[in-house]
Protein backbone atom coordinates (compact mmCIF):
# COMPACT_ATOMS: atom_id res chain seq x y z
CA UNK A 1 0.00 0.00 0.00
CA UNK A 2 3.12 2.62 1.33
CA UNK A 3 4.10 2.24 -3.13
CA UNK A 4 1.18 2.74 -4.07
CA UNK A 5 0.11 6.23 -1.68
CA UNK A 6 3.86 7.50 -3.11
CA UNK A 7 2.78 6.59 -6.42
CA UNK A 8 -0.46 9.11 -6.20
CA UNK A 9 1.52 11.80 -4.42
CA UNK A 10 -0.70 11.46 -1.04
CA UNK A 11 1.56 9.62 1.31
CA UNK A 12 1.96 13.08 2.86
CA UNK A 13 -1.47 12.39 4.48
CA UNK A 14 -1.13 9.55 6.43
CA UNK A 15 2.86 9.86 7.63
CA UNK A 16 1.21 13.14 8.76
CA UNK A 17 3.24 16.03 7.08
CA UNK A 18 0.10 17.34 5.66
CA UNK A 19 -1.90 18.16 8.40
CA UNK A 20 -5.01 18.78 7.69
CA UNK A 21 -5.66 23.21 7.40
CA UNK A 22 -8.08 24.75 9.56
CA UNK A 23 -12.24 24.70 8.56
CA UNK A 24 -12.88 28.05 8.49
CA UNK A 25 -11.18 31.51 7.48
CA UNK A 26 -11.80 34.70 9.21
CA UNK A 27 -12.92 37.45 6.90
CA UNK A 28 -10.99 40.64 7.65
CA UNK A 29 -13.25 42.39 6.24
CA UNK A 30 -16.50 41.16 7.81
CA UNK A 31 -15.23 39.73 10.57
CA UNK A 32 -17.12 36.80 10.16
CA UNK A 33 -15.77 32.91 9.20
CA UNK A 34 -16.16 31.53 6.09
CA UNK A 35 -15.62 27.91 4.86
CA UNK A 36 -11.96 27.55 4.15
CA UNK A 37 -11.63 25.77 0.73
CA UNK A 38 -8.70 24.23 1.41
CA UNK A 39 -10.04 22.08 4.02
CA UNK A 40 -13.02 20.78 1.57
CA UNK A 41 -10.35 19.49 -0.70
CA UNK A 42 -8.03 18.26 1.37
CA UNK A 43 -11.28 16.27 3.17
CA UNK A 44 -12.38 15.46 -0.13
CA UNK A 45 -8.70 13.61 -0.54
CA UNK A 46 -8.29 12.37 2.96
CA UNK A 47 -11.86 10.03 2.53
CA UNK A 48 -10.32 8.69 -1.12
CA UNK A 49 -7.24 7.66 0.75
CA UNK A 50 -9.45 6.55 3.43
CA UNK A 51 -11.23 4.01 1.00
CA UNK A 52 -8.56 2.42 -0.43
CA UNK A 53 -6.67 1.99 2.99
CA UNK A 54 -10.20 0.05 4.24
CA UNK A 55 -11.39 -1.67 0.71
CA UNK A 56 -6.96 -3.57 1.33
CA UNK A 57 -8.15 -5.03 4.87
CA UNK A 58 -8.90 -8.10 5.76
CA UNK A 59 -12.03 -9.00 7.97
CA UNK A 60 -9.65 -9.51 10.87
CA UNK A 61 -8.15 -6.36 11.43
CA UNK A 62 -11.24 -4.01 10.15
CA UNK A 63 -12.14 -4.15 13.76
CA UNK A 64 -9.28 -2.12 14.62
CA UNK A 65 -9.67 0.81 12.31
CA UNK A 66 -13.72 1.27 12.54
CA UNK A 67 -13.18 4.45 14.87
CA UNK A 68 -10.71 6.13 13.15
CA UNK A 69 -11.46 9.35 11.71
CA UNK A 70 -8.63 10.40 9.35
CA UNK A 71 -6.38 8.33 6.66
CA UNK A 72 -3.39 9.32 9.28
CA UNK A 73 -4.98 7.79 11.98
CA UNK A 74 -5.92 4.38 10.26
CA UNK A 75 -2.29 4.35 9.18
CA UNK A 76 -1.11 5.10 12.99
CA UNK A 77 -2.87 2.26 14.45
CA UNK A 78 -1.94 -0.36 12.15
CA UNK A 79 1.31 0.09 12.11
CA UNK A 80 1.34 0.17 16.11
CA UNK A 81 -0.95 -3.07 16.14
CA UNK A 82 0.33 -5.17 13.28
CA UNK A 83 3.82 -3.99 12.99
CA UNK A 84 4.80 -4.62 16.97
CA UNK A 85 8.01 -7.00 17.29
CA UNK A 86 6.34 -8.38 20.67
CA UNK A 87 7.11 -11.59 21.52
CA UNK A 88 3.32 -12.42 21.59
CA UNK A 89 2.63 -11.11 18.06
CA UNK A 90 5.77 -12.99 16.63
CA UNK A 91 4.55 -17.03 18.44
CA UNK A 92 0.87 -15.91 16.74
CA UNK A 93 2.09 -15.46 13.85
CA UNK A 94 4.41 -18.87 13.77
CA UNK A 95 1.62 -20.65 15.11
CA UNK A 96 -1.16 -19.44 12.58
CA UNK A 97 1.57 -20.63 9.66
CA UNK A 98 1.75 -24.26 11.82
CA UNK A 99 -1.70 -24.63 11.41
CA UNK A 100 -2.00 -23.00 8.21
CA UNK A 101 -3.89 -25.53 6.11
CA UNK A 102 -5.42 -25.96 2.40
CA UNK A 103 -8.87 -27.41 3.57
CA UNK A 104 -11.31 -26.28 0.63
CA UNK A 105 -9.49 -23.58 -0.47
CA UNK A 106 -8.45 -23.33 -3.74
CA UNK A 107 -4.60 -23.28 -4.59
CA UNK A 108 -4.35 -19.58 -5.36
CA UNK A 109 -6.31 -18.87 -2.11
CA UNK A 110 -4.51 -21.02 0.07
CA UNK A 111 -0.95 -19.64 -1.19
CA UNK A 112 -2.43 -15.96 -0.65
CA UNK A 113 -3.10 -16.50 3.13
CA UNK A 114 0.40 -17.75 3.33
CA UNK A 115 1.89 -14.78 1.93
CA UNK A 116 -0.18 -12.92 4.37
CA UNK A 117 1.57 -14.18 7.18
CA UNK A 118 4.93 -14.28 5.68
CA UNK A 119 4.41 -10.32 4.80
CA UNK A 120 3.13 -9.81 8.39
CA UNK A 121 6.26 -11.55 9.90
CA UNK A 122 8.38 -9.13 7.43
CA UNK A 123 6.65 -6.20 8.87
CA UNK A 124 6.57 -7.26 12.09
CA UNK A 125 10.69 -7.49 12.05
CA UNK A 126 10.83 -11.21 11.92
CA UNK A 127 11.03 -12.03 8.31
CA UNK A 128 11.34 -16.20 7.51
CA UNK A 129 13.13 -17.40 4.77
CA UNK A 130 12.13 -18.37 1.58
CA UNK A 131 12.97 -22.13 2.27
CA UNK A 132 11.01 -21.50 5.38
CA UNK A 133 7.75 -20.64 3.61
CA UNK A 134 8.09 -23.46 1.11
CA UNK A 135 7.75 -25.83 3.81
CA UNK A 136 4.88 -24.51 5.53
CA UNK A 137 2.85 -24.18 1.86
CA UNK A 138 3.93 -27.73 1.48
CA UNK A 139 3.07 -29.36 4.81
CA UNK A 140 -0.50 -27.39 4.38
CA UNK A 141 -1.43 -28.92 0.74
CA UNK A 142 -3.82 -31.17 -0.23
CA UNK A 143 -2.52 -35.25 -0.83
CA UNK A 144 -3.32 -34.31 -4.67
CA UNK A 145 -0.05 -31.94 -4.68
CA UNK A 146 2.02 -35.39 -2.68
CA UNK A 147 3.82 -35.94 -5.91
CA UNK A 148 4.50 -32.04 -7.14
CA UNK A 149 5.78 -31.31 -3.42
CA UNK A 150 8.04 -34.39 -3.68
CA UNK A 151 9.54 -33.41 -7.01
CA UNK A 152 9.64 -29.54 -5.98
CA UNK A 153 11.21 -30.33 -2.48
CA UNK A 154 14.42 -31.52 -4.50
CA UNK A 155 15.22 -28.95 -5.93
CA UNK A 156 18.96 -27.36 -4.51
CA UNK A 157 17.32 -23.10 -4.50
CA UNK A 158 14.42 -22.71 -2.88
CA UNK A 159 11.14 -21.87 -5.27
CA UNK A 160 10.79 -18.09 -5.74
CA UNK A 161 6.34 -17.20 -5.05
CA UNK A 162 5.89 -16.86 -8.56
CA UNK A 163 7.01 -19.81 -9.76
CA UNK A 164 5.53 -22.05 -6.42
CA UNK A 165 2.09 -20.06 -7.88
CA UNK A 166 2.45 -20.80 -11.17
CA UNK A 167 3.20 -24.78 -10.39
CA UNK A 168 0.09 -24.85 -8.24
CA UNK A 169 -2.12 -23.90 -10.56
CA UNK A 170 -0.97 -25.87 -13.22
CA UNK A 171 -1.01 -29.08 -10.94
CA UNK A 172 -4.82 -27.98 -9.59
CA UNK A 173 -5.64 -27.85 -13.50
CA UNK A 174 -4.61 -31.10 -14.64
CA UNK A 175 -6.47 -32.78 -11.79
CA UNK A 176 -9.50 -31.42 -12.17
CA UNK A 177 -9.24 -32.07 -15.73
CA UNK A 178 -8.12 -35.91 -14.90
CA UNK A 179 -11.27 -36.19 -13.01
CA UNK A 180 -13.64 -34.91 -14.97
CA UNK A 181 -12.86 -37.02 -18.09
CA UNK A 182 -12.77 -40.07 -15.62
CA UNK A 183 -16.86 -39.19 -14.70
CA UNK A 184 -17.71 -38.58 -18.28
CA UNK A 185 -15.98 -41.79 -19.94
CA UNK A 186 -18.23 -44.23 -21.29
CA UNK A 187 -18.46 -47.83 -19.66
CA UNK A 188 -17.56 -50.61 -21.60
CA UNK A 189 -19.08 -54.21 -20.76
CA UNK A 190 -17.34 -55.78 -18.52
CA UNK A 191 -15.99 -60.03 -19.97
CA UNK A 192 -18.19 -60.90 -17.37
CA UNK A 193 -21.33 -59.49 -18.89
CA UNK A 194 -20.73 -60.87 -22.44
CA UNK A 195 -21.75 -64.71 -21.85
CA UNK A 196 -24.97 -63.50 -20.43
CA UNK A 197 -26.00 -61.76 -23.21
CA UNK A 198 -24.79 -64.60 -26.02
CA UNK A 199 -27.06 -67.16 -23.68
CA UNK A 200 -29.64 -64.42 -23.75
CA UNK A 201 -29.75 -64.88 -28.03
CA UNK A 202 -29.70 -68.95 -27.74
CA UNK A 203 -33.35 -69.46 -25.97
CA UNK A 204 -33.81 -73.21 -26.79
CA UNK A 205 -37.48 -74.31 -28.24
CA UNK A 206 -39.25 -71.03 -28.11
CA UNK A 207 -41.13 -71.19 -31.28
CA UNK A 208 -41.52 -73.40 -34.30
CA UNK A 209 -38.44 -73.67 -36.71
CA UNK A 210 -35.91 -72.93 -34.11
CA UNK A 211 -32.69 -75.14 -34.40
CA UNK A 212 -32.28 -78.12 -31.94
CA UNK A 213 -28.91 -79.52 -31.05
CA UNK A 214 -27.94 -82.67 -32.06
CA UNK A 215 -24.77 -84.17 -31.92
CA UNK A 216 -22.56 -81.22 -31.87
CA UNK A 217 -24.21 -79.38 -34.61
CA UNK A 218 -27.59 -77.18 -35.08
CA UNK A 219 -30.40 -78.77 -37.11
CA UNK A 220 -33.76 -77.47 -38.14
CA UNK A 221 -36.33 -79.61 -36.20
CA UNK A 222 -40.06 -79.44 -36.04
CA UNK A 223 -41.17 -79.12 -32.79
CA UNK A 224 -44.33 -76.90 -31.13
CA UNK A 225 -45.58 -76.18 -27.78
CA UNK A 226 -48.05 -78.09 -26.20
CA UNK A 227 -49.84 -75.54 -24.33
CA UNK A 228 -51.85 -78.55 -22.87
CA UNK A 229 -49.44 -80.99 -21.49
CA UNK A 230 -46.75 -78.13 -20.78
CA UNK A 231 -43.72 -79.41 -22.57
CA UNK A 232 -42.76 -79.74 -26.02
CA UNK A 233 -43.95 -82.25 -28.85
CA UNK A 234 -43.06 -83.62 -32.76
CA UNK A 235 -44.69 -85.76 -35.22
CA UNK A 236 -41.40 -87.45 -35.67
CA UNK A 237 -38.48 -88.74 -33.98
CA UNK A 238 -38.73 -85.85 -31.18
CA UNK A 239 -40.95 -86.35 -28.16
CA UNK A 240 -41.34 -85.77 -24.71
CA UNK A 241 -44.32 -86.88 -22.09
CA UNK A 242 -43.18 -83.64 -19.82
CA UNK A 243 -41.22 -80.64 -19.54
CA UNK A 244 -39.57 -82.11 -16.46
CA UNK A 245 -39.13 -85.61 -17.85
CA UNK A 246 -36.37 -84.46 -20.25
CA UNK A 247 -36.49 -85.00 -23.77
CA UNK A 248 -36.06 -88.22 -25.91
CA UNK A 249 -34.39 -88.69 -29.53
CA UNK A 250 -36.09 -91.13 -31.67
CA UNK A 251 -33.84 -94.50 -32.44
Amino acid sequence: MKPFLLGQGVYSFVDGTSPCPPSHLISTTTSLPSVNPSYLLWTQQDHLIMSALLSSLSTKVLHLVVDCKTSQEIWTTLETALASPSNSRIMQLHSAFQDLRQHDDSASTYLQKAKALFDELAAAGRPISMAEFNLYVFRGLHSDFKDLVTSLSTKADPISYTDLHSHLLTHEFLHKASLHLAVTAPLLPTPSQQPFAFFGQRQFGSSTGRRGRFRGGWRQSNCSYNRGNHGYSSDSNFSTNSYGSGLKFGQ
